[in-house]
């Protein structure tokens, strides 16, 4: 029969899937895991350190089988259970010291929570004190104790009373006590923090702890749920310690891997009969899970704890090679840390090195080891699994029964992804993902919305920003993971299928930048992992959830702007379906378009273009950042033509409103606005005055048309669907479109010809100009007054940056506190504003290039004989018509 993974956890269930670990697994024996296929894993994760004897242990289905053949009953409360009794009473017996009256629970978690209460009751105070970083599990009160912050979020941890001090730092837990220890009940800590990186504190450190906390009367609770019973090659980790705790904690290995059970074993002297008669569990003392937890001590202990002894000395082995394999791999590998079988193996961030954006991703967004177990589970058959408190730490937790022949086993499988790493082919790293049709794993759509995400933090709280980015084309995918040139057609598309799973996250810190004026900021690159066709159409909806969640998670983290980059302004119509969310949006059109017009005026004026009587195209006009160029162009040219996609049955419409408000911009500009005019604005402004304009401007354009063509003059601001038309006699083209296509050959065009392409992808297609007979430059670039880095993101030089997130940049260090490039009616006087702001922080418009190629100076001076002889040719052609 087949189930839906979903019913069980539909979160656990996508995060499974996505990463390729949803195998099903049909048997287990000792070390050893099948699948339903008849594959078989080496398991290296003993479910967390929970399978002391690896899966189905003889000796224990022995003891089960006994219980059953007996007739034992399990559960008799309030009658005795018997086997609870031999239980606690072996307890005592093999734990150190005076621990000698154990409470029974059903889980580890449910032993901190019973430790917590005992602490409280006994001692009349309410502090529970442990430390950053460390886990204790997962109910509230061991969430309280746990000091990780993600994982308390939403659940109204921590709850009163608990607090936290560094792992390891006696003298922070010295003074802490001295300043606060009457109110503490308890110090709860591991004698190695498993989730939080396998970090060991310095020797000495329990049993100092110990008699600093029995100094103030605090209690000390020494939590061995995931290091006790021979993990870290001793019966306990504080077996060889001089001081005795008061409460231990046991839990995982004692079931055997058979059952759930817990134990916290405590000293005469912190036992408090009140607890006793107040705290019950209607299943913690029952006789079958305790019949395997003795079953399991008997285990452990026989002859003399060798197999305890065996675990310290594979250990050693172990943890040998492992280092080993570090001083192969050093630019891989940043740690091997632990005791025993309980090792973990730090491996170095990708977030700050160039040669792949997923790792820089995945490396942020705590996704590097998950890609790294999916690879050694799928294609090396080793199980192993990230840490739940440090992401770059790998797991080694394999069962105590494992030899040296399952040891070079699993090094084998390290060595190879370490090799992959070290060589930076990632392809290899995620091939298995994209094997098969990303359909056939997950449902359509299945991007998850609330994915935990590993945040930054000590973000600023001012002069603060983050910036979405995506792949603007195919070659983009290439540009940010070189290896993935090796991708097949058919694993690239399940590959951009794969990577939308991922949902939006931060993707790239940014060095702090300091602009002209000395101010400052900071920020975040964040990946909204789509390409354009993604983001079309059907796919609208869900690029649109994902870039609200972006924002949500940049406004979380407490950056004060966001700016959208490329197709997520498309998207949200120029930010419009993002604001509101609690932080300050920018879609950065219009600081995109004042590059454009300035490079054009630039140029324009290298080439000996006069701007006052250049007929200017603007292509995409109906845009935002189309409409904000026209108007902007039409102050300052001769006349301007505004060209739609003939396609759209509302383009006369759209086209007709940008002329009206074109007209109205210029019959009211100021005389003394301060601004080089051309002669569209003055030829306005005089035949304005005959046509008695009221304060009902609509369809003026058409009034104006009129008009100039009843003097037998060409209209200055004219609008049109014909491309080619348009195009005949242009003197300056701008194209600002979102189409993904190529909409003009640049080999085509009339000889003089300027174009400034500010489409994402480009909507010109590259060409070698002969002669430069036409000059063709990306639009929309910036060149702030520093460097950007953006690593595996970079695609230009560092001294330049897209309009966009040069917008964002400057907003940000200009602490401006409101939207800004919101929606298709960019305003005028923000494009002024803007403008002047860029000059005060010292961003200029690019050096002028195109694909990537520097535009020379020899380039202008060939294009500028053309604009000439083009110039002479209609000064010629208009004195012969004048002859005739």
């Amino acid at each position: 029969m087949e189930f839906d993974m979903s019913a069980l956890n539909p979160a656990r269930a996508s995060l499974l899937k996505m990463f390729a670990l949803d195998a099903k697994i049909v048997s287990g024996s000792g070390f050893t895991l099948v699948d339903e296929d008849g594959r078989s894993y080496l398991d290296f994760l003993s479910q967390y350190g929970a399978l002391p004897f690896g899966h189905n242990p003889p000796a224990l289905w022995d003891a089960l089988d006994a219980a059953r053949a007996e007739q034992m009953p399990s559960l008799v409360q309030p009658l005795r259970p018997v086997e609870a009794e031999r239980l606690a009473e072996r307890l005592a017996e093999i734990t150190p010291g005076d621990l000698a009256i154990t409470t029974l629970a059903n889980s580890g978690a449910e032993t901190v929570e019973a430790a917590i209460k005992l602490a409280r009751l006994r001692s009349g105070r309410q502090g529970i004190l442990s430390t950053h970083n460390g886990f204790h599990g997962k109910t509230l009160g061991a969430l309280s104790a746990t000091g990780k912050p993600l994982y308390q979020e939403g659940f109204s941890a921590p709850a009163p009373g608990f607090d936290y001090v560094p792992f390891g730092d006696l003298d922070a837990l010295r003074e802490r006590l001295e300043t606060a220890g009457d109110n503490i009940a308890a110090f709860i800590v591991e004698p190695i923090q498993g989730e939080g990186g396998v970090i060991c504190p310095p020797h000495g450190y329990i049993d100092a702890a110990i008699t600093i906390c029995r100094s103030h009367g605090v209690l000390f609770i020494l939590d061995e749920i995931q290091t006790g019973l021979g993990r870290t090659g001793a019966l306990f980790a504080c077996s060889d310690g001089d001081e005795v705790p008061d409460m231990l904690l046991l839990a995982k290995a004692l079931g055997g891997g058979m059952m759930s059970i817990g134990a916290c074993i405590v000293r005469p002297s912190a036992w408090d009969d009140r607890f006793g008669q107040r705290h019950s569990s209607t299943f913690a003392n029952n006789n079958l899970a305790c019949r395997v937890a003795n079953a399991t001590l008997d285990m452990l202990l026989e002859d003399d704890q060798a197999l305890i002894r065996q675990v310290a000395t594979n250990g050693t082995y172990l943890r040998g090679r492992l280092e080993a394999l570090q001083e192969r791999y050093p630019g891989v590998i940043r740690e091997v840390r632990g005791r025993g079988y309980m090792l973990g193996l730090e491996f170095h961030r990708f977030d700050e090195r160039t040669d792949s954006a997923t790792m820089a991703f995945s490396s942020i967004n705590g996704g590097v080891i998950p890609l790294i177990s999916s690879y050694l589970f799928n294609v090396q058959g080793l199980l192993t699994a990230p840490l739940f408190n440090e992401t770059h730490v790998m797991r080694l937790q394999p069962t105590l029964i494992l030899g040296q022949l399952e040891i070079d086993r699993a090094i084998d499988a390290l060595d190879a992804v370490c090799g992959i790493l070290a060589s930076q082919d990632y392809y290899s790293l995620v091939r298995h993902l994209v094997a098969t049709p990303i359909a056939e794993k997950i449902a359509s759509g299945s991007v998850a919305e609330d994915a935990a995400h590993c945040l930054p933090s000590n973000l600023p709280q001012t002069g603060s920003f983050g910036f979405l980015v995506h792949y603007t084309e195919e070659e983009d995918v290439y540009r940010s993971d070189a290896s993935f040139r090796q991708f097949s057609d058919a694993e690239f598309a399940n590959w951009c299928a794969w990577v939308k799973q991922l949902g939006p996250g931060f993707a790239r810190r940014m060095p702090k930048v300091t602009s002209k004026t000395g101010a400052t900021a900071e920020g975040w690159i964040m990946s909204v992992p789509m390409l354009p066709s993604d983001m079309r159409g059907s796919g609208r909806h869900e690029a649109t959830r994902m870039i609200k969640s972006a924002v949500d998670l940049a406004v979380h983290e407490g950056l004060t702007r966001v700016g959208l980059g490329a197709f997520t302004s498309i998207v949200t119509r120029g930010g419009e379906t993002a604001t509101g969310r609690g932080g300050r949006i920018t879609s950065g059109n219009t600081l995109t378009t004042i590059s454009a017009v300035k490079g054009i005026e630039n140029v324009a004026s290298r080439a000996g273009l006069p701007l006052e009587d250049a007929h200017v195209v603007v292509i995409g006009a109906a845009g935002a950042i189309g409409r904000l160029a026209s108007m902007m162009l039409a102050r300052r040219v001769g006349r301007v033509t505004l060209v739609g996609n003939e396609a759209n049955p509302f383009t006369p419409k759209l086209m007709s409103n940008v002329a009206d408000e074109t007209y109205e911009l210029l019959m009211d500009l100021p005389v003394d606005s301060g601004l080089e005019t051309g002669e569209a604005v003055s030829r306005v402004k005089n035949i304005a005055s005959r046509l008695g304009l009221g304060k009902d401007r609509k369809g003026i354009a058409n009034r104006f048309s009129a008009a100039f063509k009843a003097l037998g003059q060409q209209p200055p601001i004219e609008f049109t669907a014909s491309l080619q038309t348009a195009l005949l006699d242009a003197d300056i083209v701008l194209v600002a479109t979102s189409s993904e296509k190529s909409l003009i050959d640049p080999l085509t065009l009339p000889r003089g010809t300027l174009v400034c392409d500010i489409a994402r992808p480009p909507n010109v297609s590259d060409a070698i100009m002969p002669d430069q007979t036409a000059l063709v430059f990306d639009g929309g670039l910036i060149q702030p007054p520093f460097d950007v880095d953006l690593g595996a993101f970079q695609t230009l030089p560092k001294n330049l940056c897209w309009g966009c997130l040069g917008e964002t940049m400057l907003l940000a260090l200009a602490r401006e506190d409101r939207d800004y490039s919101i929606g298709s009616r960019l305003s005028i006087a923000d494009a002024d504003r803007l403008s002047l702001l860029a000059d005060l922080h010292g961003f200029a418009p690019a050096p002028t290039q195109w694909y990537g190629r520097h535009v020379s100076a020899e380039d202008i001076e060939n294009f500028a004989r053309h604009v000439a002889a083009k110039r002479a040719e209609s000064v010629s052609h208009g004195l012969s018509e004048l002859g005739a």
